[in-house]
């Protein structure tokens, strides 16, 4: 079973400059919301990704995470085009793509 992370120690891995904690952080279950919504912004397009799939991101913020792949890649960045690529393979059951009630 994984621990509960705290808010505080969740925010600082979310800010952390090295790129396999932040990836971490976005596929740990126990992530809080809080920090994920940290990561939507992030420079790496597989950590916002991984956000589109974690069961604690909220409706919204996958919408959000989303539109900015689909923006970035539409402007030719290759690593968020192959981020949405590995979207369509994955089987998490999550549907990222549909706009938030």
């Amino acid at each position: 079973m994984t621990e509960p992370l705290s808010a505080s120690d969740a925010a600082a891995l979310a800010r952390d400059p090295d790129d396999a904690v932040r990836e971490a952080l976005s596929t740990n279950p126990a992530a809080p919301a809080g920090a994920l919504a940290l990561l939507a912004d992030d420079p790496n397009p597989a950590i916002r990704a991984n956000l589109l799939v974690h069961p604690n991101a909220p409706a919204d913020l996958r919408y959000q995470v989303h539109a900015g792949l689909r923006a970035d890649a539409a402007a030719g960045d290759r690593e968020a085009e192959n981020a949405l690529a590995w979207l369509r393979y994955d089987r998490s059951g999550r549907n990222a793509c549909d706009r938030p009630a």
